[in-house]
């Protein structure tokens, strides 16, 4: 599989979103589900899986400083999606992107991959946009250095929301991953539409 996407596509993961443990039981026919919540709702949803014998894929939102640690911490999860979101306040010199080399180190040392949503970056626009684009770019510098996996993936909830590998790959550029890098965000882990985005972005003065 090389993308997650929250409906079924060919070569992607499909992942049902949902904030409660409930949810989950209306539907296990997925891979696995995208918590939004708390990580007390997620140790909950985790729990209720635990006696099935299928291995079901858990992606856990991320959120401020504090939910990101603990949710690598203590949380059974495989990916830490958008540790950037949250209400933050960037300094003069260094962004508040919800990653540091510590945590970093731990998503590294328990294989919990960092993924960036890239569908929900691309809807985005102006100043809202350079400043995610800012805080991923940083993510990018902290997960190179403490030597975690970065993936960028979809998240598509339909068709025209999928975006294929060169799209992505080209994301991976702009916000300065190495040719290897590239390579490994979207590796194993779709419906491939033509997008111009990437192409739009690289003019933006994300600094």
């Amino acid at each position: 599989m090389k993308d997650i996407n929250l409906f079924r596509v060919k070569d992607s993961l499909y992942l049902r979103e949902v904030a409660s443990k409930e949810d989950v039981l209306i539907d296990l026919n997925c891979d696995g589900f995208l918590v939004r919540g708390s990580e007390k709702v997620c140790r909950s949803i985790v729990a209720s899986l635990d006696d099935r014998k299928e291995k079901r894929v858990i992606a856990f939102v991320g959120g401020d400083d504090l939910l990101n640690r603990r949710a690598l911490e203590t949380l059974k999860i495989d990916f830490l999606v958008s540790p950037e979101l949250g209400r933050r306040k960037d300094g003069l010199k260094q962004r508040d992107s919800g990653l540091n080399h510590v945590v970093a180190k731990i998503a590294k040392e328990k294989g919990i991959g960092i993924v960036v949503d890239f569908g929900d970056v691309s809807r985005l626009e102006g100043v809202e946009m350079g400043r995610r684009i800012a805080r991923i770019m940083q993510n990018v510098r902290v997960c190179r250095k403490a030597g975690c996996d970065m993936k960028i993936m979809s998240f598509g909830r339909k068709k025209g929301e999928v975006f294929g590998e060169k799209a992505r790959r080209a994301f991976g550029e702009v916000v300065g991953m190495s040719s290897l890098e590239v390579r490994r965000s979207t590796g194993e882990i779709g419906c491939a539409c033509e997008s111009g985005f990437a192409c739009e972005i690289e003019s933006l003065d994300f600094l």
